[in-house]
């Protein structure tokens, strides 16, 4: 991911780390978004739709 979009992205977000941290956060991301990307298999989707709840859902009855 290009550093002027992660940078772009953060400061939307009101997030201003250091020089140093966005390195490491555009360092690590490839694992990362690898690490999340195994959560989702095709066997898994043998069992949708599944239950997502919503804030409506979540609320206290």
């Amino acid at each position: 991911m290009d550093g002027d979009i992660i940078r772009a992205l953060l400061s939307a977000a009101g997030i201003h780390p250091s020089e140093g941290e966005i390195r490491a956060m555009i360092r690590i991301y490839p694992a990362l978004r690898s690490a999340a990307d195994t959560l989702y298999c095709k066997e898994a989707a043998l069992y949708l739709p599944a239950f997502h709840p919503t804030d409506s859902d979540m609320e206290a009855k």
